[in-house]
């Protein structure tokens, strides 16, 4: 409940538009019998009455000199060839006036001569006007072009018809929908922009892909509350999980390793169990390939504990410092089970695998095309995991703050590549010597003795 406030009476008609012959009215009468007459006659307010007063009294000031001052400018205009009639000009609207190219080169002389000020009173222009029209005068003489065409009037209208898009837009949209189905109109919208450099809405993807055989997805969001947390750098911390699917009646296990920072995926293994030997493989790989994490976070799955003692994974993390981390509560692994519904919708579920080597295959291709082609949302629609993981991000901005598309990085050329030639290695504890990736010390392999 509102309470009004003391000494303010209420404004009659709050909110009215009056027409400017009842503005005038209003203003007539108060100037011979007073605001406060006017405003009780008419039904307005005594503030608006004094406001059209005042405006029409100031109008009825300038009035005189702006005729003198326009007749002045009229008497003492040069005669030109080609010039424009100041006294024709004079009588149309100062705004929205229209010039030809002969009278635009008439005005663009006389600002020369005498000033681009000058020559706007003299010819009823704007100075804003002048000054774009020697941009583009200039900008022709530059560029070897045609003076006159820069100077000839442009249309102020779009150069598109609203509502109606382009057929090479249009099949742009479609093809890149058809190669990623899995997308969604926003995920598309961003592709495009980094892809190809073309800024599209989100409503005009969405229509495009409906016309191809889009249907929008049903779902039913939960309202959680905003517990959001990241790491501050690549390495600092990753996820390991298994995703589970069948091919052909027997049952296969992809696991994942993917950074908390960038969501780039360093490794993976597709195994038929969830058991220790594959992840402890896939977890050096990785770390010889893109560097030692900080922390190692898991759940509770067989592969990543034992029954009794240490796990070969704690072990592993413990020979290279790493710190191993259980997840407990919910929600501490959210980025890799979100990676695993990508996975389904993405992957499992769109493409039929003729065997396991076709599906190691399938798979590595969706890695590289998840690290380095597909836009994620969690890092804001444009980048995807390879941009932050290996320090891109202010160079893709830039590309495309300046409208260029961003191109998948290409192999390195042989002078800007990096080989480590020597390495030494502590693997059970003995020390192992490994120059140009061949161990060179001890030479044969020697078990660690029990007990």
């Amino acid at each position: 409940m509102t309470r009004a406030r003391a000494g303010r009476g209420s404004c009659p008609q709050r909110g009215r538009r009056y027409s400017r012959d009842a503005q005038q009215a209003a203003a007539a009468w108060a100037a011979d019998h007073g605001a406060a007459a006017a405003a009780a006659k008419f039904g307005m307010s005594a503030r608006s009455v004094l406001r059209w007063v005042t405006a029409r009294a100031r109008k009825a000031e300038r009035l005189p000199a702006a005729r003198g001052e326009r007749a002045t400018a009229v008497a003492t205009a040069p005669a030109s060839p080609g010039a424009p009639q100041p006294g024709a000009g004079a009588r149309r609207a100062r705004h929205g006036r229209r010039f030809s190219v002969a009278e635009k080169k008439a005005i663009l002389e006389h600002a020369e001569a005498h000033g681009v000020s000058a020559a706007a009173a003299q010819f009823a222009t704007s100075r804003w006007s002048i000054y774009e029209w020697l941009r583009r005068r200039r900008a022709a003489v530059v560029g070897k072009g045609d003076p006159d065409a820069e100077l000839a009037p442009r249309s102020s209208r779009p150069q598109h018809i609203a509502g109606k898009l382009s057929e090479e837009r249009h099949h742009l949209i479609a093809e890149t929908w058809l190669k990623n189905q899995a997308l969604g109109p926003r995920q598309v919208a961003k592709l495009l922009r980094r892809t190809q450099a073309l800024r599209v809405g989100t409503s005009t993807v969405r229509r495009v892909m409906e016309e191809q055989g889009y249907v929008p997805p049903k779902i039913k969001v939960e309202q959680r509350p905003a517990r959001r947390y990241e790491a501050v750098r690549p390495n600092q911390q990753v996820h390991l999980d298994f995703v589970q699917f069948f091919l052909h009646k027997v049952k296969l296990f992809l696991l994942l390793i993917e950074d908390d920072y960038s969501r780039f995926l360093p490794g993976w293994a597709l195994c038929e169990g969830e058991r220790a030997e594959p992840v402890i493989e896939a977890v050096e790989a990785a770390i010889a390939r893109h560097g030692k994490p900080e922390q190692i976070v898991v759940d509770g799955g067989s592969g990543f504990f034992s029954w009794r003692g240490e796990s070969q994974l704690e072990r592993l993390c413990g020979d290279y410092g790493i710190d191993f981390i259980k997840a407990t509560k919910r929600g501490s692994n959210s980025k890799l089970e979100a990676l695993n519904a990508n996975v389904r919708k993405e992957l499992l579920s769109r493409v039929e695998f003729a065997d396991v080597a076709d599906a190691r295959v399938e798979v590595a291709r969706w890695v590289r095309a998840y690290n380095y082609e597909r836009v994620h949302e969690g890092l804001g629609g444009l980048l995807v995991p390879a941009d932050r993981f290996f320090g891109r991000v202010d160079e893709v901005l830039a590309q495309l703050e300046r409208g260029e598309p961003v191109v998948v990085p290409g192999p390195l050329p042989p002078d800007a590549r990096a080989l480590e030639l020597f390495r030494v290695v502590s693997r059970g504890g003995r020390p192992e010597l490994w120059l140009l990736g061949e161990r060179v010390w001890p030479a044969s392999v020697t078990s660690p003795p029990e007990g």
